[in-house]
């Protein structure tokens, strides 16, 4: 994997494919770079293709500081070191960053997606607290909410596999950036196009918050992926894949 050195620590992140525009992948709480296996492998027949590990995540160390602020340095960091005009794709806590990202308008990014997520991401005080207290009963309660009905057995411990890996210093500090995240007052300031893509079983950032992006963002449209939770991507990855696409194609 290729890195980039912020702050004195490296970034790392996954690269392939070639063409315009590129996508970089921002993952979710307590995930990392392999949350995006299908739309990676997928679009990098099309398109540039980058997928982060956030600090503190995968194989990227962590580094000091306020989580989301670190996570938006990162995704800063990667924007600029590509040569070409990119959307960023951010999954739940992801597309907080790519939001905050957005509004420091970075020169060379054109688009957004934002994947299961919302302006403002209230954790459950549930969820904070056994992060805190019981790592282990804090991954399953959050699997619980976060996939659909009838997924299979393999797609739950794919979850809580990645959630395992991780630990759980970096779901807590995950969570709790998620939870003083609020940008709802600011996204008519917005200004590349935006996808907006929700599982309409979502639990954790249900339709109604991907609503609110459409009808609050310039340029934003919907898509709302039936049969699917929170892991969009996971659990219906084609539909993911190809709203994506399609997207990125009329941005060329």
């Amino acid at each position: 994997m290729p890195t980039i050195t912020v702050s004195q620590k490296e970034l790392y992140f996954a690269q392939a494919g070639q063409g315009q525009p590129a996508l970089l992948f921002v993952h979710g709480a307590g995930g990392d770079h392999t949350i995006w296996g299908e739309q990676f492998r997928e679009l990098a027949k099309d398109f540039s293709v980058i997928a982060l590990d956030l600090n503190g995540h995968g194989r990227s160390p962590a580094r000091e500081g306020a989580g989301l602020q670190t996570y938006v340095e990162d995704v800063l960091a990667v924007l600029d070191a590509l040569p070409l005009p990119t959307v960023v794709v951010g999954h739940s806590m992801g597309g907080a960053i790519a939001l905050t990202v957005a509004l420091q308008r970075p020169k060379n990014l054109i688009g957004l997606g934002l994947i299961g997520t919302g302006a403002r991401l209230k954790v459950h005080p549930q969820i904070l607290e056994l992060c805190q207290t019981d790592f282990e009963k804090a991954i399953e309660l959050v699997i619980s909410w976060a996939l659909a009905e009838g997924v299979s057995p393999e797609l739950v411990q794919k979850a809580r596999e990645q959630m395992q890996r991780n630990g759980q210093a970096a779901l807590s500090r995950d969570f709790l950036s998620c939870s003083t995240f609020d940008v709802m007052n600011r996204l008519n300031e917005i200004s590349v196009p935006t996808i907006v893509i929700c599982g309409r079983e979502d639990k954790l950032t249900p339709v109604k918050y991907s609503e609110y992006l459409q009808q609050n963002i310039p340029q934003a449209q919907l898509k709302i992926v039936e049969g699917a939770g929170h892991m969009v991507m996971l659990e219906r990855p084609h539909h993911v894949t190809g709203a994506l696409r399609e997207f990125c194609m009329r941005l060329r």
